[in-house]
Formats: structure tokens, C-alpha cells, sequence
């Protein structure tokens, strides 16, 4: 039978030192990437937002384009359920005829001229 526990006379295994160093190197490489991969990773968020908002935005413009409106009924409540919304009071929801889904992440409020302004956020 081989013997696999014990070592030929000429094998060494690694030094405490070896692997105190290798250690060393890792957690340098992890200071320097870390924050890096949270950078994108915050503003992945901010840009889905910022996306959001300008597609709610365009739906708005076609919704006043479409209905031949000049202004709308303003609202300082933040809403994210566009279902039962119908800011020019002429009987057509923004939700299904301008925007793809009912809700959306982040609440709005808007202007008489149909400006939006995005409130928070999750």
C-alpha cells in the first residue's frame, strides 16, 4: 500500500509566511475592488430611476398630446398607481393606453403643465 500521509523527504508544503502574504495580497485586491463594484451597482439605481421618470414623463406628453390638452389637473399627492389616474379629466387612464404596467417604482406628483416631479424612491 502507497503511503499519502507522510511527505517524501523533498516535498515541502507552504510556509506560514507563503500564506501570510498570499492573505495580504487578497485583502489588498479586495480594498481596491469592493468599492468599485459598489459604485456601479448605486448607480445602476439612480439610472433606472432617472430612466423611469423620463419614460412617465414621455407617456404624460402623449397622454396631453393625444387628448389636445394644454394643462392638467395638478397634483401635489405622490402616486406610483397610474391605473385609476386621469389627469385631464376626459375619461382615459394612463394605465393601459400610455404606460406598460399599472404601477411604477418611484411616486410622482405633477404641474398644471404637465411637468413631472419624482419623489422618493425605494
Amino acid at each position: 500500500m502507497r503511503n499519502f500521509i507522510r511527505p517524501k523527504k523533498n516535498q515541502r508544503g507552504f510556509t506560514l509566511v507563503e500564506l501570510v502574504v498570499v492573505l495580504g495580497i487578497m485583502a489588498a485586491l479586495a480594498a481596491v475592488v469592493v468599492p468599485v463594484v459598489a459604485r456601479f451597482a448605486g448607480r445602476g439605481d439612480t439610472e433606472a430611476n432617472n430612466t423611469e421618470k423620463q419614460t412617465v414623463q414621455a407617456a404624460f406628453d402623449l397622454y396631453m398630446s393625444d387628448n389636445a390638452l394644454a394643462s392638467v389637473t395638478a397634483s401635489g399627492t405622490s402616486t406610483t398607481a397610474w391605473s385609476a389616474i386621469d389627469p385631464g379629466s376626459v375619461g382615459t387612464n394612463m394605465y393601459p393606453g400610455y404606460l406598460r404596467q399599472a404601477t411604477t417604482k418611484c411616486g410622482y406628483t405633477w404641474s398644471a403643465d404637465g411637468t413631472l416631479t419624482q419623489g422618493a424612491c425605494p
